[in-house]
This record gives C-alpha cells, structure tokens and sequence, in this order.
C-alpha cells in the first residue's frame, strides 16, 4: 500500500519545501495525504479538464507545478474558476499538490532540464542563495557553456528545435558568437543583473519587460521563449521522480495539454 504522503515525500526529498521563495504556495493545496495513492496526475496548470481526466483515470493525486492557490482565500464562491475547482476536489476525494518554485531550484528541476536539452556543460547556480550547500540545489537560475562555440542564428535555431519553440523575442543586442549561456524557467528578468555580472553570451528566460530588454541591450542578449515553454518538460521529471522510487505503481499520467497561450 502506498498512501499519498509517500508520493509526496519522495518529491520533497529532491525538491525540499523550505526551497521555496517567499511568495510561493508550494507543497499540499487540499485533502488527506495519509490515504491510499491509487494515481497520480502531473501537470503544470490545473483546469477542469485535467480534474475530469484525473478522476476517470483513478488518480486520487494530482502534481500541479503552479499552484491553483497562491494567496490566503476568504471565501469559497462556486461561481469562480477556483472554487468550483476546490469544491469538485473535495467531492471526489483528490488530493491537489503544487510543487513550483521549490522544484524550480533543484539540479534535476526546472533549470537543469533546460540546461540538459540546451547542451549546458559545467553547469553551476547563476545565484548561490541560501541553500547552495544542500544536495541538489541548483537556484532559480543557472549557467553554463556550450561543447563548442557557435553564432547567433545557429543557437536560436537549435533553441528551436530543442524546446520546440515557434518564436524567439530578444533584444538587439550586437553579440555574433555564443558560447556562455545563462537560464531561468518562468519569470526570471530580476536575474539579468547576476548573469551579466557572471559575463554570459546570453540570457535565457520568460515574462521579460520591456525597459529590461532596452536597459540590458549594451551588456547582454536577452532571449524570451515564454513561461509554458520554459517549464514544459518539468512534467515528465516528476514522473520520473516517482517512477525511480515506485517502479511498479500505476497509473502515473503526464498531462499533455498543449500552451494555453496562443499566438498569432
């Protein structure tokens, strides 16, 4: 028998709570952990959909990378997004767990997947922080070099191909080669500074503002590839996570919704 708690500690062991930032709501949203896990379901945003997939596939668990509660709630009002997402949670016994900023700061989070599928090598926190001494910390950012130098249009191509991104914005920035590459998943502008400071080629990230790209120009190539694409592949390590330790529980489903975020 395994409980719901089990599941949880395992992600906690790699992605510790105490890891994340001050604003974050991480760890467990609603319901009792101490029963048994008859699934799971990890995404990166809860919907409808996915609670609907998760209670018709037995997942009594679902792994949310963004919590569906970030601030204390004074009310639970059935007409809104939330709360009818909370009450048919409650109704059908799911247990909601986030795992967002703190899993963004461990090696085998957020930023070391990107670093994996950009080629990184040498790979070290962009900011120490508090935690730079725990096993598997990494930070909310991270930097490392490429196997061999190559121009510009050539790195955006592969940043293509390998994130499966339909469009790159960044700033005008004059630099031909790319050699030293710094990253953040998510929002990651208020980390310009530490990788200019650690004289990165570029800066890889999403949400970026608009006097940042100007303000930076001089310094450094500043790249956006959007939130959902930046975070995209933590799904498939969660599993991953689990499987390592629970090799034989089934289901295990990774959501597959594709970026709610459109463009034209």
């Amino acid at each position: 028998m395994i409980k719901i708690k089990d599941i949880i500690s395992t992600i906690e062991e790699e992605a510790p709570l105490h890891w994340q930032e001050d604003y974050d709501n991480s760890g467990l949203i609603l319901g009792d952990i101490e029963k048994q896990c008859t699934g799971v379901y990890v995404c990166l945003d809860l919907s409808q959909e996915i609670l609907d997939n998760a209670i018709e596939n037995g997942c009594n668990l679902i792994i949310s990378h963004h919590p569906i509660i970030y601030k204390a709630i004074k009310k639970i009002d059935y007409s809104t997004f939330v709360g009818q997402l909370i009450v048919r949670a409650i109704k059908n016994d799911i247990v909601i767990y986030a795992a967002h900023t703190n899993m963004d700061n461990a090696f085998n989070g957020v930023n070391g997947i990107l670093a994996e599928k950009i080629g990184l090598e040498k790979i070290t926190p962009l900011s120490n922080g508090l935690y730079h001494e725990e096993r598997n910390w990494l930070g909310g950012g991270a930097i490392g070099t490429l196997k061999k130098e190559i121009s510009k249009e050539d790195f955006f191509i592969h940043l293509k191909n390998v994130l499966g991104l339909s469009v790159i914005k960044h700033n005008s920035n004059s630099i031909d080669k790319i050699s030293r590459v710094a990253i953040c998943g998510g929002s990651g502008s208020f980390l310009v500074s530490e990788a200019i400071k650690a004289k990165a080629d570029i800066f890889i990230t999403a949400d970026i503002k608009y006097h940042d790209y100007l303000d930076s120009e001089p310094n450094i190539l500043l790249a956006e590839i959007g939130h959902f694409e930046s975070e995209q592949f933590i799904k498939e390590r969660i599993i991953a996570i689990i499987s390592r330790k629970f090799c034989n529980f089934a289901p295990l489903i990774s959501d597959n919704s594709t970026n709610r975020i459109k463009y034209f």
